[in-house]
Formats: structure tokens, sequence, C-alpha cells
């Protein structure tokens, strides 16, 4: 499987923001070694990062994922239409490097665990937690590009 990278120009046929070397400078700089194979971790973190709700409008109907995008703004700077934001190339690697540990957003959750035993040590989660980790570096990078989840958002103009 080729990874192809959207460079900003709207490809027809592009499948993920970052190359596979891309992947492997951001893990390497982080001290984390992939144990699995770039393309596929880059396409699985695809797989979640097209679902997302995003700024702004994509520029054009016939490119294959939803950046480059116009009309966004992030921190009250345009972003230009024909680039990709460097943090939503981060969300990806780090949603990469996630699915890598073993803690994959697309998984099927089973039942959540109220209380487990084995010998004399004894688990209970809280009331409402998660059944399932959360990516947390993934969300703190993405979120100033979500349309919902990157705060409240206005300008204000005056006459």
């Amino acid at each position: 499987m080729a990874i192809i990278a959207e460079d900003g120009t709207g490809k027809t046929n592009s499948n993920s923001y970052v190359s596979e070397a891309e992947l492997t400078t951001y893990a390497s700089d982080r001290g984390v070694t992939i144990t699995g194979t770039n393309a596929v971790l880059l396409i699985q973190a695809m797989d979640y990062v097209e679902q997302q709700n995003f700024k702004g409008t994509k520029n054009t109907d016939a490119q294959a994922l939803q950046w480059p995008r116009y009309n966004v703004y992030i921190d009250t700077y345009y972003i230009e239409s024909d680039s990709i934001p460097q943090l939503l190339k981060e969300a990806q690697m780090e949603l990469a490097l996630s699915i890598d540990g073993g803690l994959n957003p697309l998984t099927n959750e089973g039942r959540a665990t109220k209380r487990e035993k084995v010998d004399v040590i004894e688990v209970e989660y809280m009331d409402g937690a998660r059944n399932v980790d959360y990516p947390t570096a993934f969300w703190n990078k993405i979120a100033k590009l979500l349309a919902n989840g990157g705060g409240v958002s206005a300008v204000v103009m005056r006459a």
C-alpha cells in the first residue's frame, strides 16, 4: 500500500496528510519506536481523522480528503486554503503512534468493567468512566481545527 500525502493541492488520490518518513522522524524525535508498519498505521489513523467535523469548507468536491479547506481561522489567523496545518499532521501522527501502542479509537467497545478481582488484587472503575483509553495527545492537537471542539470562536467587527 502506497502512502500518497496531501500537499495542499487537493489531490484526488491522497490517503494521508503525512508521509511514512515524517511519521518515522516524528516518532524518533520523541523516543518512540514504531513496531507496526508505517503505511498501515497512517491509514488507520486517517480512518478516524477523516470522520471529524472540521472548521471551514473543503476546497473541492473532487479532493480525496477533508483538507485543504478554506474559511478556516486558528487563533484568529487565517489558514491558507492551499496548506495542510501542522496541527493536523501532528494529530494524525499522534493517533498513528497511539494505534501502534494498542489504543485504537475505531475498535469496538466491550462491556465496561464494574469490578475485577484476581487473587487479592481488585479493580473497580468509577461509574460513568470510559471503557476505553482516550488518545489525549491526538485530541489536544486536533481540537483547534474542529468546528465544535476548539472552543468558542467568534469574529467581532465594529462599524
